[in-house]
């Protein structure tokens, strides 16, 4: 069998790739491991780049979310001492609505999660540990080896753990009444239940319940920075992995929320009385497909970059203890993770993710924008001036992005450029300065800009031969996990490395805490600070440790704050 390890190259990876299965095996080779909640049977596995393993999938963390407990707080899972529990095949999808064919997948059941061991070798030290937390705006994904599968990562020796956690308004609902036990962020719950369960029994699996690394993607990046801030998080684990998103993200900071309540049961067909009791009662004798099928906002929501409704929210129940009950700025300088060493950034042109947007009613985000430049601003400064003051400053974005120009339906690629830092890297940049003002552990950056005509999948997906150029939100992910492109077209040198410098760059990084290895060795990566706060490794088709390119820009966003204080101090 054709191994990619550190000193293989691109043609066993394409080798071994064409093999039919990702996960290959011509007989089934159980592993039973006891826990002390009860048995759970995994399989022995070969992954389609030769590395062998150990898979226990759908181990339960969680009671099921339904009846009575939808919306709530998730309650431990039951254990089932005496008995082996079947964990050879993952479990469903949380409940939602797919973007790609518009249908509602998923079940209700969903709080189970995946472990993946490199081996169970125990006499020498147990394996460092990876959690994953899956993106998709907190309305999709789920913990599943389609798309986070741990063929490539498992090059390594590692413990890597995927969960799910409820989505949409069945994960983040928000009522006011706290008689009513719905607070909202359940989906947060979800997740600290799940890193609990992981503290708790990784060491079951050959993992070290001391050295657990939290990483996420996109709305996973935001989970793992709210982790890293909730103290009910605090110790679950050593290190972060933060990959474009935060919760300085204005797709996490949407307003009103108290109030989607209503709207959603007024959406299905709600006719009662306006009260929260009633409305609760409602919702839950819907069938859970229905709470994930709403259409809550439009272009004016999109442009302030408020894409989906049901987020993490602040919690407004008085005199009831919760996760988010202060404005996210203060639980940044409040972190618990002040001595946890830090890995974030994202990819080169992040706003591509816009363009299904961009292009809805003839681009009539850019005529709104046209009509009314404030809008480019980020809302925190929207809703605190005068609207001559908001114009303003929205010029000097306007004038950045756009130059001078009249704003029309031909600067698409502009409006996505703006997108790139009003969405993200302007995001990144602030939880950056604050770390650099309260944390003693060290933040390294990144910047992916490797760009593959036929394996950057986010892009292709989104802008189809519309734009053939460009690093995508979330196109990191081809190169960390493996995909169906990976079969049907054989990787070439470049993506070949690239695959192995990303899995050697986050494997080290939850070793050791410094993302310097083998395949980064030609440049010293070295931590932000003061002087330096744009410091970024840029991972192209090769690496090079530079001045961040989009530096210019996040200075411009910078300024259009008063002070350091509405930037990043709350």
């Amino acid at each position: 069998m054709f191994k990619f390890g550190r000193t293989s190259n691109f043609k066993a990876l394409h080798l071994v790739a064409n093999k039919p299965n990702f996960s290959q095996g011509a007989r089934i080779e159980t592993k039973i491991v006891d826990l002390p909640v009860g048995k759970v049977k995994g399989k022995f596995q070969v992954g389609i780049c030769g590395h062998e393993y150990y898979s226990f999938e759908g181990i339960p963390f969680g009671n099921p979310p339904i009846g009575k407990l939808r919306f709530c707080a998730p309650q431990p899972a039951d254990p089932w001492c005496g008995k082996v529990l079947d964990c050879l095949e993952e479990r469903s999808r949380p409940v939602q609505l797919e973007n790609s064919s518009g249908c509602t997948i998923g079940a209700e059941d969903c709080l189970y999660l995946n472990v993946y061991t490199k081996h169970f070798d125990t006499a020498n030290s147990p394996l460092p540990v990876i959690v994953y937390i899956h993106g998709g705006g907190f309305k999709t994904g789920g913990a599943t080896r389609i798309k986070y599968g741990p063929d490539f990562l498992m090059r390594e020796d590692i413990v890597y753990v995927q969960f799910s956690y409820r989505l949409s308004a069945l994960g983040f609902l928000l009522l006011n009444c706290p008689d009513l036990g719905v607070p909202g962020n359940a989906g947060l719950h979800d997740q600290l239940l799940a890193l609990r369960w992981t503290q708790k029994y990784i060491s079951h699996f050959n993992g070290d319940p001391k050295n657990i690394t939290l990483m996420g993607t996109s709305a996973g990046a935001a989970s793992v920075h709210f982790m890293m801030c909730l103290p009910e998080a605090c110790g679950l684990f050593q290190r972060a992995i933060i990959m474009s998103g935060a919760m300085t993200c204005p797709w996490v900071q949407v307003p009103n929320t108290d109030s989607l309540f209503c709207r959603l049961a007024n959406s299905k067909g709600y006719r009662g009385i306006m009260l929260e009791s009633p409305i609760l009662e409602f919702l839950r004798s819907l069938p859970a497909e229905e709470l994930v099928q709403h259409e809550l906002y439009g272009p004016r929501e999109y442009i302030f970059g408020h894409l989906y409704p049901f987020v993490p929210t602040l919690e407004y129940q008085s005199g009831v203890e919760g996760l988010l009950k202060r404005p996210f700025l203060q639980m940044m300088r409040d972190a618990w993770s002040k001595e946890v060493p830090l890995l974030m950034g994202g990819t080169s042109f992040e706003g591509l993710v816009m363009y299904p947007y961009c292009k809805i009613n003839n681009c009539y985000m850019l005529q709104l924008l046209k009509q009314e430049p404030a809008l480019a601003l980020p809302y925190d400064v929207y809703r605190r001036h005068t609207m001559k003051d908001l114009n303003d400053r929205a010029m000097e974005l306007i004038n950045f992005h756009f130059g001078s120009g009249d704003i029309n339906v031909n600067n698409i690629m502009q409006m996505l450029d703006l997108f790139s830092y009003k969405l993200f890297w302007h995001c990144i940049h602030r939880v950056v300065l604050s770390r650099l003002a309260f944390a003693q552990a060290p933040t390294y950056l990144y910047r992916f800009d490797f760009d593959s005509p036929h394996y950057n999948l986010m892009r292709i997906k989104l802008c189809g031969n519309d734009i053939r150029r460009g690093v995508c939100h979330a196109d990191e992910l081809g190169y960390m996990f493996p995909r169906e492109a990976v079969r049907k077209k054989p990787l070439n040198e470049a993506e070949s490395s690239t695959i192995h410098r990303m899995v050697g760059i986050l494997t080290s990084f939850a070793r050791t805490g410094d993302p310097n290895c083998v395949e980064t060795e030609t440049e010293n990566w070295r931590p932000v600070d003061r002087e330096n706060p744009f410091n970024v490794m840029n991972i192209g088709h090769e690496v090079e440790f530079q001045p961040q390119c989009e530096r210019a820009g996040i200075k411009v966003w910078n300024s259009i704050y008063d002070d350091d204080k509405h930037l990043y101090a709350g």
